[in-house]
């Protein structure tokens, strides 16, 4: 059986970014939403440039960077979404935000249909079904005694404003923001370098991290004075910018958009487990439910997209 890498690939991608997302939410609780969005793009230009040292194929994308395609695209992914992430782990939790974040799954797969005419066949309408229920399962059932933001409110404008509300409205501006990046991302061509392409959207995000840091007149942040705070912003950044970026832009023309769809459900499952590693809240009874029907959902998926390459 021949394996199909763009789908493995995309599979890794949502991996890093599960696995990312509680570094993020640990680095919340000793700096600000926007200095942590900066040490993690910055940590994700840096990587790049360390991999350059060793790879000829890397060092030369730097010469090819398809500015006009990176810089709308490092706006939105992953500059839009880090920061509206941050800001919903600020006023929420990983298991919140993995239950919002999924609605990604939502607007990329109606986005696929009406935008891109794509057709959906019943059983792919019933194993995206399928997953977005295991997913919303996970999220709730940990978020339901969640009392990280009860009673709390935050001021937008003069507004007093629920600091639940608050996150929730961060995550899905997540969920929207990675869907538009996706549909975007089904239609580059074949020829575009995805290294030069990942190099110009982690160099945008580092411009728009930095003037978000001048804007709030946010210190720039530093081991010294935040300590291990710091160090998981730099773990996020190390997992969640260059290496699921560059699988994710490798994979996406290959895929079709319910496929990328459904293996978006990888990342609550796996920020939940990830999460619970790091002491910030274990899965709970119906969240298992929810995995075991997240992974229903990728093994359909994957049955279906072999049977499309052996034919």
């Amino acid at each position: 059986m021949r394996t199909n890498k763009p789908l493995m690939a995309m599979m890794l991608s949502m991996v890093a970014w599960g696995v990312g997302n509680p570094f993020s939410d640990y680095s919340i609780d000793g700096l600000s939403p926007y200095a942590t969005f900066f040490a993690e793009m910055v940590t994700g230009f840096i990587l790049f440039f360390a991999i350059a040292i060793f790879s000829p194929a890397v060092r030369n994308s730097i010469r090819h960077v398809p500015w006009k395609l990176a810089i709308p695209f490092g706006l939105i992914q992953p500059g839009l979404a880090y920061l509206c992430g941050n800001i919903g782990f600020q006023y929420g939790s990983v298991t919140t935000g993995a239950m919002l974040m999924s609605s990604e799954v939502i607007f990329l797969a109606l986005g696929g249909a009406v935008i891109l005419r794509e057709k959906l066949a019943l059983s792919s309408i019933l194993a995206l079904a399928v997953g977005i229920s295991g997913a919303v399962i996970v999220g709730i059932s940990g978020a339901a005694n969640n009392p990280e933001t009860a009673g709390l409110h935050v001021d937008i404008i003069g507004f007093s404003v629920p600091a639940g509300l608050v996150g929730a409205m961060a995550f899905l501006g997540v969920g929207l923001s990675g869907a538009i990046y996706g549909l975007f991302t089904r239609r580059l061509s074949p020829d575009i370098n995805v290294m030069s392409l990942t190099l110009g959207q982690v160099t945008t995000a580092v411009g728009m991290s930095s003037l978000t840091l001048l804007l709030t007149k946010t210190p720039v942040p530093n081991p010294i004075e935040n300590g291990l705070y710091f160090w998981a912003a730099v773990m996020g950044g190390l997992l969640g910018t260059t290496l699921p970026f560059f699988l994710f832009n490798y994979a996406a023309p290959h895929l079709t958009t319910k496929q990328t769809a459904i293996t978006l459900n990888i990342i609550p499952v796996v920020a939940i487990f990830s999460g619970a590693v790091l002491g910030r809240g274990l899965p709970v009874g119906k969240q298992y439910l929810g995995i075991v029907l997240v992974l229903i959902s990728l093994l359909a998926l994957e049955t279906k997209a072999g049977e499309a390459v052996a034919t």
